[in-house]
């Protein structure tokens, strides 16, 4: 059973660590502002996972990085599958780059992260305060948007219209500051649930 596991582990991770690389060239190909491209949460929560895989490739990743990076992209599949997926966004429009970037983005990664973890990675290595650490990351992203890319006259395309902001929860000018405050509120929350159950996970899973 270990041999096995190995075996799977050697031709898994090779095919995981090329999905990412992939999803990181299709979307640079779908969006040639590459100031705006890597300003979204969803490309650097797959960047971090290609680092991930990357890494796998020569030995495991710190448990906090291998923790940080399941919690980003599984926020990035939650947040684009339940509130941003576009109504064009089905099997037989696979032939459009944007669909097909979104479904390397949104499902592949995530799928490729959750299977190694399940499958490959050393369990109990999470340490119960990793979570606090864990969603510093979106508050920098927060603040990198609001105070240094917006400030310094960075936009997005989006929905093919030009914004300020790359998702609609933090549009002020729409929402307002106190609708934004609440959206913000809400997605610490769900990362901090989120963070949590995958601790619990690696301690279930670790027996």
């Amino acid at each position: 059973m270990i041999h096995f596991m190995k075996q799977g582990k050697n031709i898994f991770r090779p095919i995981a660590f090329a999905v990412s690389a992939v999803c990181i060239v299709l979307t640079m190909l779908d969006c040639p502002r590459h100031g705006e491209l890597f300003s979204y949460f969803t490309i650097q929560s797959n960047v971090m996972c290609l680092i991930l895989m990357f890494w796998k490739l020569r030995k495991e990743p710190p448990a906090i990085f291998q923790g940080l990076a399941t919690v980003c992209i599984t926020l990035t599949f939650l947040v684009y599958h339940i509130m941003l997926r576009p109504a064009g966004f089905t099997i037989a429009n696979m032939g459009n780059l944007k669909n097909i970037s979104n479904l390397f983005a949104h499902y592949l990664v995530p799928a490729c992260v959750w299977i190694d973890y399940l499958l490959f990675t050393p369990k109990g290595g999470m340490k119960v305060y990793y979570p606090l650490a864990w969603i510093c990351y979106p508050l920098l992203y927060l603040a990198y948007i609001k105070l240094i890319y917006r400030p310094m006259g960075g936009t997005f395309i989006v929905e093919g219209e030009l914004s300020s902001v790359p998702y609609f929860f933090l549009d002020t000018e729409v929402l307002g500051i106190g609708g934004v405050a609440l959206w913000c509120v809400a997605i610490a929350a769900v990362i901090l649930l989120l963070s949590y159950l995958f601790l619990l996970l690696d301690k279930l899973l670790s027996r």
